[in-house]
C-alpha cells in the first residue's frame, strides 16, 4: 500500500523557508548598518565639535570684552588686575584666564589665541582720546575633527574671530614705552604723537 501523506507538512516546511529568509535578511541588515555607521559616526561627532568650537567662539567674545573694559579704563598703559610680578600686559592676563586649549594651543586650537588692540579712527593727531573708540580682536585657529583624525590631518580647519569695541573712557597716554609692558600698544602705533586736547 502506498502512502500519501508527505514526510513534512506544508506548515513545517514553511517554518523552516520562513526562518532561513529571516537570516539572510539579518545578514543584509548587518551589512546595510555596517555601511552606514562610519557616516552616522562622523555626522554625530562633527555636531559635537561644531558645539565644541561654537563654546571657543563665545570664550573669546568674553575675551575680547574683558580685554576691552580693562583698555577704555586703564589710559592704555595701567592694568589695574594685571600682574606686576613677572609683569603682564593686557593681552597676557586676559589670556591667562582664557581656557587652557585657548591660552596654550593645545587639542582641537592649533596655537595659542591672539590679542590684537586697534583704534578703528586713528589719524597721525587723534583717534586715541577720550570717547574714541578702542577695537580688541581675539583670534585662535580650530582644527575641524581633530580629536578624530588627529591634529591638522583635515584641510578643515578654521579661523575662530571674536572682537569688542569700546570707547576710550580716558585718554590713551602717548608717553608709553612701546610696546606698553603693562598695558596695551595699538596696531599701527607710533611714538611722538601730540597728547589729546
Amino acid at each position: 500500500m502506498k502512502c500519501d501523506i508527505p514526510l513534512m507538512s506544508p506548515v513545517s516546511l514553511n517554518r523552516r523557508h520562513g526562518r532561513e529568509r529571516l537570516r539572510g535578511e539579518r545578514g543584509q541588515t548587518l551589512l546595510e548598518f555596517a555601511l552606514i555607521l562610519p557616516l552616522l559616526l562622523i555626522l554625530i561627532f562633527g555636531v559635537i565639535d561644531l558645539g565644541k568650537a561654537l563654546g571657543y567662539k563665545n570664550d573669546e567674545t568674553n575675551i575680547a570684552n574683558q580685554a576691552a573694559r580693562i583698555a577704555v579704563v586703564s589710559s592704555g598703559t595701567n592694568c589695574q588686575p594685571c600682574s606686576t610680578s613677572p609683569v603682564q600686559d593686557i593681552a597676557g592676563y586676559v589670556l591667562s584666564t582664557a581656557p587652557n586649549e585657548l591660552k596654550n594651543g593645545t587639542g582641537s586650537i592649533t596655537s595659542p589665541a591672539t590679542v590684537t588692540f586697534t583704534f578703528p579712527n586713528l589719524t597721525p593727531t587723534s583717534g586715541y582720546c577720550k570717547g574714541d573708540p578702542v577695537k580688541v580682536t581675539v583670534n585662535a585657529h580650530y582644527s575641524f575633527l581633530s580629536f578624530l583624525i588627529g591634529q591638522n590631518a583635515l584641510p578643515a580647519g578654521f579661523d575662530i574671530t571674536s572682537s569688542a569695541t569700546m570707547r576710550m573712557e580716558t585718554d590713551y597716554n602717548v608717553a608709553a614705552p612701546i610696546p606698553a609692558p603693562t598695558g596695551f600698544t595699538p596696531q599701527g602705533w607710533t611714538a611722538g604723537r601730540p597728547a589729546c586736547p
